[in-house]
């Protein structure tokens, strides 16, 4: 992707979780041999400056808010969330942030993801939102329980979230070392004799939603494996650390703007 997208080119999928609440998950898109070919709005992983501007602000005009009312984390695979509370965001507060949580409605907030779990949080009743990078060292460390309290705080009820998990690796595709794998319950690592093993870390995500108090009815589940499908999404494992990374967003807004 060179120039500015139009509306139509963007690589999205959107979904409503209320009438005024929705998440988005963004793809790669058309790709060539690069790493960053196709849409990617991370800053921080090496790509053209001016390109994830392009893309940024063409996502923006897709939800219908400002670029500055996008917020998008430092993340470094810690447990801190921020409430973001008032804007604009200083690019200081969000450094070393790998959770986000906001009552506030024309808010973009989200996560990048090239093989972590992305998870997406909604109480529509008291308009709260979130967003959490859960890769392992989040997800053992207790990211998710994080936000989830960070959201009750701000008056969530944990029976009323909804959670959606955005495109992640699958269970076959993340083998890790036995010093990983004894950091999960045995429950969610599978064994084979002469291999390493391999943890399923979506439904371990998974678990640790519903632990939190949010019905196991109410967590809808990752539609793809990126790192199955390297074309469509961006995977560290197949691509590299430098590469381009997946956007999973959510925002709480009345006024959408026109996608005809």
């Amino acid at each position: 992707m060179t120039g500015a997208a139009t509306l139509s080119d963007i690589p999205v999928s959107r979904h409503d979780i209320s009438p005024e609440i929705t998440a988005y998950f963004t793809s790669r898109g058309d790709v060539t041999d690069s790493p960053y070919s196709g849409f990617n709005i991370c800053h921080y992983t090496g790509d053209d400056p001016d390109r994830v501007a392009r893309c940024r602000e063409s996502l923006s005009r897709y939800v219908g808010v400002s670029p500055g009312m996008l917020i998008v984390p430092r993340q470094t695979h810690s447990v801190n969330c921020q409430v973001i509370d008032s804007v604009p965001v200083s690019a200081e507060s969000l450094e070393g942030v790998d959770a986000l949580v906001t009552p506030l409605p024309g808010v973009a907030i989200g996560v990048s993801t090239a093989d972590c779990v992305p998870v997406l949080l909604a109480d529509p009743a008291a308009g709260i939102i979130g967003a959490a990078h859960a890769g392992w060292r989040g997800a053992i460390g207790g990211v998710v329980e994080v936000a989830v309290n960070a959201m009750v705080s701000l008056g969530a009820m944990p029976g009323c979230i909804k959670a959606l998990m955005g495109p992640c690796i699958c269970k076959d595709c993340f083998e890790v070392g036995d010093e990983v794998a004894s950091l999960f319950p045995e429950e969610y690592v599978v064994r084979v004799e002469g291999c390493k093993p391999h943890v399923d870390l979506l439904e371990y995500v998974a678990s640790r939603l519903v632990a939190c108090g949010i019905p196991c009815k109410a967590v809808t589940m990752p539609p793809a494996c990126t790192r199955c499908n390297p074309d469509h999404y961006f995977s560290a494992r197949r691509l590299g650390v430098n590469s381009g990374r997946n956007f999973s967003m959510i925002c709480r807004t009345v006024d959408k703007l026109s996608r005809n």
